[in-house]
């Protein structure tokens, strides 16, 4: 496949792509609850030509299938907001008050339609099949996970997966991956100290749940910082902490909230077992009842390190070796494009979205995010390669 006449037909996409991209920001809307944003796909799947399936669990699938057998290749895109307001100013601003598109999902939800529209172009002179894999809730439940649930990956016969994210720490034109784990499992963590309330004249009456869950946490810091290899990857975040009557009564229990991110499954079990440990035994000490409860929530997310081989490859051949980049570390953010890679060898991988000349950079998941529409042409291609390549 001519990787330079996909180049070509990425860019001759992109506008109708950024087309699509602005509706789709105007019309931000939380996980399961994405109608417009439905629609909208729908109707430029149909504009297409593309087959699709949109059943009740809230996201849709497309089909293109190539002339000649092949191999099938699954393409993820995320279209669920978040509960940010936009600030005045973008002419296609949200209408939909109080809700952003801030993350990028837009902008993925786009190239995957451009990708279609140019595999349909193309349907003839490849091999094998793409399947279009559009997500509800990422931001929330995890879209993927019933999705790879429901059995599509079987039904489609889905060889291989890929997906993207926008990152506004690289400019247009730069592709990111990382051979093995490129994201980091997240986990709820909450903490219930049980003591005993009395007056606050009489300590020695009560067990005092605020002073046994202080040690709790003096004693969390030491799980990463003592028990973790510094070679290893991890975090835990204590961030809410609630309980107490009065000032002048011994506190009877307290909760405590939190997450706990890793970068290997070892690991992760690894601190599972020692914040359960931990909890229960200085809880003892205390004269408490002190519980850990952990909530799994995505697991880690492990490219395989042919694939991501492949991402490197082809995006050395599109947009130049120099901008082929290795991410140098697991980020510790989430993303639960994990569930589709337990299913499929697969990778994931980022492509920039700001502009080369523009020094503030403003984060995803921040009001300030202003992608530079630019990216929608590299995903389209690059997405396009991924499918059509051998």
């Amino acid at each position: 496949m001519d990787l330079g006449n996909i180049r070509d037909l990425a860019r001759r996409y992109a506008p109708w792509a950024t087309e699509i991209r602005r509706r789709l920001h105007m019309v931000p809307e939380p996980g399961f609850r994405e109608e417009k944003t439905k629609r909208i796909i729908i109707s430029a799947l149909e504009e297409i030509g593309a087959e699709y399936d949109a059943p009740d669990g809230g996201w849709i699938t497309g089909r293109i299938r190539g002339g000649r057998p092949g191999k099938v290749t699954g393409i993820r895109a995320d279209f669920d907001a978040l509960p940010i307001t936009e600030p005045e100013g973008c002419p296609f601003r949200s209408t939909n008050e109080g809700y952003m598109h801030a993350c990028g999902h837009d902008l993925h939800t786009a190239i995957l339609l451009g990708t279609a529209r140019l595999l349909k172009e193309l349907r003839d002179g490849f091999a094998g099949e793409a399947v279009l894999l559009f997500e509800p809730a990422e931001e929330t439940e995890g879209g993927c996970k019933p999705m790879a649930e429901s059995g599509l990956f079987e039904r489609y016969g889905i060889d291989r997966v890929y997906g993207l994210h926008v990152m506004p720490r690289l400019t247009v034109g730069q592709v990111e991956t990382r051979l093995g784990t490129l994201n980091a499992s997240t986990d709820s963590l909450r903490i219930i100290v049980q003591g005993e309330s009395a007056h606050g004249a009489y300590p020695e009456a009560g067990k005092d749940a605020i002073v046994c869950v202080a040690q709790v946490v003096s004693a969390m810091q030491t799980l990463v910082s003592r028990r973790v290899s510094p070679l290893e990857s991890a975090v835990v975040t204590l961030g809410k902490i609630s309980g107490g009557k009065a000032n002048n009564i011994i506190c009877g229990e307290v909760t405590l909230e939190g997450t706990v991110r890793s970068a290997d499954n070892a690991l992760r079990r690894q601190l599972k077992a020692e914040m359960e440990q931990l909890c229960a035994g200085i809880g003892s000490a205390m004269g408490c009842c002190c519980r850990a409860e952990i909530r799994e929530g995505y697991p880690a997310l492990t490219n395989d390190v042919s694939h991501a081989k492949r991402v490197l490859d082809i995006a050395g051949k599109l947009v130049g070796s120099q901008n082929a980049l290795i991410k140098d570390a697991p980020s510790m953010g989430a993303e639960d494009f994990s569930y589709f890679l337990d299913k499929a060898p697969g990778a994931f991988f980022h492509i920039g979205c700001s502009d080369p000349e523009d020094t503030v950079r403003s984060a995803l998941h921040t009001p300030g995010f202003t992608p530079d529409e630019g990216c929608i042409e590299i995903g389209i291609a690059m997405e396009a390669a991924l499918a059509l390549e051998e």
